[in-house]
């Protein structure tokens, strides 16, 4: 009998062990690039941007509305009068992934760490207007500046300025916590396997709440013929991204797809650092030699409208109508003619050849194709080129690529736009750009607080780098379209393309 009733009991046991494994919440997520790097000292990008909002937390957050800062890491923030000392008063109890306390030392570390300009961070343009920080008590973070800075405070809550546990990181040391990162987060790490997949699990302990999923697998998937096929299939509950052609069919089959106005660009850029393509005479040849009016709405597709400044349409600054006039014509004759001046001098060769580099997704290597076969009719060798974001970053990173077809996503501010993009020093200046006139213009518009003042800084800088100096061609401002099985609840992609799982205001949930 004794017996009998063990076996009964252990029978309910592995029962009610299995029923609770099947009822785990795993949210499965595809994204069309696999992340290098999740430590926020070192990311880029919004692949791996995506997925810290889940690991790390920043001090504010602007996760639910790019132009009111919410409390995060810190309960409440003051501003002096002159702008120029930020004091930050930190919310008590928050506890790191490992159990360690979150203090204002783990804040200070977290930015010494990344303005040290031997640890290479692509993200110390963020901080460079800090001047010193002091930690009154553990609770308590006081940043001063050289300068005021109007785009200060949105800098603090980029992903990419997630804090890390001091104590922590420097007993792991910087490579063994880039393989198995801490936070504060939503989401604990668990693991990356690099090219197949990388896994969270909840934080229960998280102060906004506890998330509603237990898991959150995010698998690369670049090709996003393969997305739509995983999504109608069930392996992802979530996609980052959607063709175009895809969306109305995925809808009819009862998939929810929702696209909110984008703040993401796609551009075509070249080196400064080696001819032909330091000469404005190619630059505008490039621009001449394509119809970019029927080529933008064939390869994109009803997915955005067409780009004419790097300054997003409604943020300061814009100056649509001047950056449309100024848009150069497509005009084979004119192209072919500033080749054959080039020729003449010596500057170009006949049979030149180079590449154009691109990332591997539909959209971009089309834009990189057009350019080549349009290219090729002046009588150069063009090849395009898409090798894996591993090896494309550092390329670019060192001005190293002839030409190229790339991206940009931020928040509605012209600093977060321009600064990091077209002044000397900075890592995402993938042309090398060095031009006084724009320096000086950002400089001042990243510094005054005048609305007027910040709008003529960036009419300047934007007019002589695009319509004087051509040194990228803006394309397409694209929506952000994301697919979710209906299974996924209280989802809303975001402008930047960021997933928030879980703020102040959602907590994204998987009914079974």
């Amino acid at each position: 009998m004794k017996r009998i009733f063990k076996q009964v009991a252990l029978a309910m046991l592995l029962i009610s062990s299995f029923s609770s494994s099947a009822a785990e919440k795993v949210l499965k997520i595809g994204l069309t690039q696999d992340p290098t790097n999740l430590n926020p000292l070192l990311m880029q990008g919004v692949y791996a941007e995506s997925l810290a909002g889940n690991i790390f937390d920043t001090l504010i957050s602007f996760k639910e509305n790019a132009k009111k800062a919410q409390p995060l890491l810190a309960e409440t923030w003051d501003i002096s009068p002159d702008g120029k000392t930020y004091t930050f008063h930190l919310r008590h109890g928050v506890t790191f992934h490992n159990g360690q306390p979150l203090t204002s030392a783990d804040v200070k570390y977290t930015f010494d760490v990344t303005l040290d300009e031997k640890n290479a961070s692509p993200n110390r343009e963020f901080l460079t207007p800090i001047q010193s920080i002091d930690t009154p008590d553990d609770y308590t973070v006081v940043l001063n500046l050289d300068a005021p800075s109007a785009s200060f405070l949105l800098a603090l809550a980029n992903p990419t300025l997630g804090i890390l546990p001091a104590k922590a990181l420097k007993e792991m040391g910087m490579e063994a916590f880039d393989r198995s990162p801490i936070g504060t987060g939503a989401f604990k790490f668990v693991e990356m396997v690099p090219d197949d997949h990388i896994t969270l699990a909840k934080n229960k302990d998280y102060f906004v709440a506890e998330p509603n999923l237990d898991k959150v697998i995010f698998r690369p998937i670049p090709k996003l013929e393969v997305m739509s096929a995983e999504l109608e299939s069930g392996g992802i509950d979530l996609a980052f991204e959607l063709l175009p052609q895809d969306t109305d069919r995925l809808a009819k089959e009862g998939l929810n797809i929702q696209s909110v106005p984008g703040l993401t660009l796609r551009y075509i850029g070249f080196s400064m650092k080696k001819l032909p393509f330091s000469d404005v005479r190619f630059r505008e040849a490039v621009y001449h030699a394509v119809p970019f009016d029927q080529a933008i709405p064939g390869i994109f597709k009803g997915a955005g409208e067409r780009a004419y400044s790097w300054i997003p349409v409604g943020v300061i600054g814009d100056d649509v109508d001047y950056m449309k006039s100024k848009a150069l014509s497509f005009d084979m004759a004119k192209a072919k003619q500033l080749i054959d001046e080039m020729k003449a001098d010596g500057t170009l060769k006949d049979g030149f050849e180079f590449d154009i580099y691109s990332p591997g997704d539909p959209a971009r290597k089309q834009v990189a194709t057009v350019l080549s076969t349009q290219l090729r009719s002046l009588g150069l060798k063009v090849n395009v080129q898409t090798p894996e974001w591993s090896s494309l970053f550092p390329m670019l990173k060192a001005g190293d690529a002839d030409m190229f077809v790339m991206g940009w996503g931020s928040v509605p501010d012209p600093d977060r736009w321009t600064y990091r993009l077209f002044t000397p020093g900075s890592t995402m200046n993938f042309s090398k750009y060095d031009n006084p006139i724009v320096t000086k213009a950002l400089e001042e518009g990243r510094t005054s607080s005048d609305s007027a003042v910040r709008t003529k800084a960036y009419e300047t800088a934007m007019r002589q780098a695009l319509t004087i100096d051509y040194i990228h061609i803006p394309l397409v401002w694209l929506k952000t379209v994301t697919g979710a099985s209906a299974k996924v609840k209280d989802f809303t992609p975001s402008p930047q393309k960021y997933i928030h799982l879980v703020t102040w205001q959602r907590n994204v949930d998987l009914i079974q």
